[in-house]
């Protein structure tokens, strides 16, 4: 039994977890790791992960960031250990024009993602993320539990753009592709351990086995945990902490390599998380609207919170994955592949609008989705160069209640009205399924010895089914709508050199229709809005300057059209959030992003994102947002700056001193660009000094996470009477972190 922070209750959730590490072969004799030669340090590292030999899968087919003529940033496992990257949602840190929150109530599972202007917030069942999530080849269909947490990560790629072709629908702003490590039969295992402050406590392990000569087994699992930041003060036995950390997860994979030409892959991931409620504070902007609620109600420290609802100081999440992946290579040209992928995503959670001592506006929530998906592949070379064909198919079924408190009269005579938890004024009921359907082919054309032109089209089937019901809807308001929608690229590449680049493309994408996340207004106002659309263009150089510089550099301009607009406001029976196709935006922006190795064992890593970008055109009758606005959660500049020195030792080991310093701009929370949107800019700083053994078998670091203790804001919704902030929760944290590698082969 697994105990949470200061033993207040028994954590079963992650006995998945628990079994798969009594299959980890960890006590076994220690020898030399096959990693060594890369711990040793920066310069070590870049022979694997510079822009001319990096190899990414972003097009289906294994190419070098030279080669794909797509803006892409690919963080490998190296790059991932030492900036200390454990989950998805901080890798925004490291590539330009990404901005990545967790607003999805108070759930720090969730993972909504924005690239070059677009995204999605909301985590109800039926609005669909503009980016998507790929682990392994299967789509994930949804925002919330894709936070995953990044061990046994081979990759992760994050692809910049609309995907026409490949990837189809919901990449709209782009794609992050997670590529985790195939089991290899190599014999060794890794322990990974982290302690520091705020009771930091994480353990991780790794092990690769080979159970005959074709069969190669992979296990992984850890638990992360650390106290909170804020406190319940009201609550004499609150469930969790503020901003409190417990998770468990664990992953087994399995290959099958049954012939020369044949290999079958399954696999299985679980994560359970047990968690405070992400730190949120409440800004009282309005003192006289009916509320009666003034700054002063508020707790001093904004992490803190008077409210008085236990259910709404810790959120719960669960995932489970299962996938199998059949690769034949049916002869010389022809290459045969097959994804099946199943997952289910379950998650409790809510905010507590207003954090006083009274309830008054809560909104507690409780979710699933399962989905299943298929891609079946066909691919090959050809004389003129190499093709890739296939079909997909997604299903989705999943709903999200929400018995809710809304009582903007609560207050009498300025005296808090405490209204017991158990009652409430309504309920929010969603559920949707969703089919779609996909075919498409890419191809890569040799035109001339250093031309080539890619040409990609999708035809994409899309069709939904929802319900929405209300406490006063007369009956259920039923929906049935689809889509059929043609999405494609193009792509022309110059080899300019051995290993320098030079590309220019266009690509369209689309983001599916769906139904409004929050009917209040009645069920009139739950009704269908139309996909979105993005025309790209992009010219791009990517190669290695010399001997010491590698860059990869774009230009883009992306209009988005039918944009699909989420107004939020308080009505008199709840919280409207109405969408609607009724805005176009246009982007143009440049990111740069590159190695440079000054000097023997002394370089930098840097990322610069810039963009442009503000509402077009605007329907008649929309209230809030006008012409001239800027979407929500774009900043004009993100900024990453990674200077390394490293230097070997008499002993044969090696010494790495790390600095990670990160800016983004200010942004607005909404596009409704008012002052009480607007977020300010971040600055974060982090440092690490590693020591790697002679061997390579082990390496301890000291680690130093946001020097400056920013508590920055990850999302703004200005509602009157408050302004909702959801805060970060990666405070300023020191601590240290042990690897270790076993070898008995």
């Amino acid at each position: 039994m697994i105990h949470r922070l200061g033993g207040r209750r028994a954590f079963w959730g992650v006995a998945p977890v628990v079994a798969c590490c009594a299959l980890a072969p960890l006590a076994l004799a220690q020898t030399r790791a096959q990693e060594g030669a890369k711990a040793a340090g920066f310069a070590a590292d870049r022979g694997t992960a510079s822009v001319e030999e990096m190899v990414v899968t972003a097009r289906r087919r294994e190419e070098t960031l030279v080669e794909i003529p797509v803006a892409i940033t690919a963080l490998d496992e190296w790059r991932l250990r030492e900036r200390g990257l454990t989950e998805l949602n901080q890798v925004e840190k490291f590539a330009p024009n990404l901005v990545q929150t967790n607003f999805g109530q108070g759930n720090t599972g969730h993972a909504a993602v924005f690239m070059r202007g677009i995204g999605l917030q909301d985590h109800i069942i039926t609005t669909d993320p503009a980016v998507g999530i790929y682990l392994d080849g299967v789509y994930l269909g949804r925002n919330m539990g894709a936070n995953m947490d990044l061990m046994n990560i081979e990759r992760v790629e994050v692809v910049r753009g609309p995907q026409g072709s490949l990837s189809g629908r919901n990449t709209l702003g782009g794609a992050l592709n997670i590529v985790t490590k195939k089991p290899a039969g190599e014999g060794f295992a890794r322990i990974d351990l982290k302690a520091g402050s705020r009771r930091r406590l994480n353990g991780n392990f790794f092990a690769d086995v080979a159970l005959d000569d074709a069969l190669f087994l992979s296990v992984s699992g850890g638990v992360k945990s650390r106290e909170g930041v804020g406190k319940a003060l009201l609550i004499p036995d609150p469930k969790a902490e503020i901003g409190e950390i417990f998770q468990g997860f664990g992953r087994a994979a399995l290959l099958w390599e049954a012939a020369d030409n044949l290999s079958v892959l399954a696999t299985a991931d679980v994560s359970r998380s047990d968690q405070g409620i992400t730190p949120h504070a409440v800004e009282v902007f309005n003192p006289r609207n009916g509320f009666g609620l003034k700054p002063a109600d508020q707790a001093p420290d904004p992490d803190d919170t008077y409210s008085l609802n236990n259910r709404l100081t810790a959120t719960e999440d669960r995932t489970l994955g299962v996938s199998l992946t059949v690769d034949w290579q049916a002869a010389d040209p022809l290459r045969l592949k097959a994804i099946l992928g199943y997952r289910d995503m379950w998650f409790e959670g809510g905010l507590d609008n207003e954090k006083v001592p009274a309830t008054l506006i809560e909104f507690p929530e409780r979710g699933e989705a399962d989905q299943w998906t298929l891609e079946l592949q066909f691919s090959g070379l050809a004389g003129w160069g190499d093709w890739v064909a296939g079909l997909y198919y997604f299903r989705e079924e999943g709903f999200n209640d929400s018995p809710f408190v809304f009582r903007p009269a609560g207050l009498a005579d300025g005296r808090p009205a405490v209204i017991p938890v158990s009652d409430f004024d309504g309920r929010l009921y969603i559920k949707q399924e969703t089919g779609s359907k996909a075919a498409f082919v890419h191809a890569n054309i040799d035109l001339a010895p250093r031309w080539n032109l890619g040409l990609g089209m999708r035809h994409t089937w899309d069709a939904k089914e929802a319900l929405g019901s209300l406490h006063y809807f007369p009956a259920p308001a039923q929906r049935s709508d689809d889509w059929r929608e043609l999405t494609g690229d193009v792509s022309l590449t110059r080899q300019l050199g051995d290993a320098f680049n030079a590309f220019a493309s266009y690509a369209r994408g689309y983001q599916a229709g769906g139904y409004p996340p929050r009917p209040f207004g009645g069920p009139d106002t739950f009704v269908a809005f139309n996909p979105t659309f993005a025309d790209s263009f992009e010219l791009g150089v990517k190669g290695a300057f010399g001997s010491g510089l590698s860059l990869s550099a774009a230009l883009f301009h992306v209009r988005y059209t039918d944009l699909a607009v989420q107004q939020n406001e308080l009505i008199g029976e709840g919280f409207l959030t109405l969408t609607q196709n009724a805005a176009e935006s246009r982007a143009k922006g440049f990111e740069l992003e590159g190695l440079w190795e000054a000097a023997p064992g002394f370089g930098v890593q840097f990322a610069l994102g810039w963009i442009d970008i503000e509402i077009a055109e605007v329907d008649a009758g929309v209230q809030g947002i006008k012409k001239g606005d800027s979407p929500a959660l774009t900043p004009d500049w993100t900024v990453s700056l990674s200077p390394q020195y490293a230097w070997s030792l008499q002993n044969g080991g090696a010494l790495t001193v790390r600095l990670d310093y990160y800016h983004r701009s200010g942004m607005f929370g909404q596009p409704v660009n008012s002052p009480l949107n607007l977020m300010e800019p971040v600055d974060l700083l982090s440092a690490s000094l590693g020591y790697a053994s002679p061997a390579g078998d082990w390496r301890l670091s000291l680690y130093g996470h946001n020097l400056t203790d920013e508590a920055y804001p990850l999302a703004k919704l200005d509602l009157d009477p408050t302004v909702l902030i959801i805060n970060s929760n990666d405070r300023r944290e020191y601590g240290l972190r042990l690897g270790k590698t076993l070898r008995w082969r």
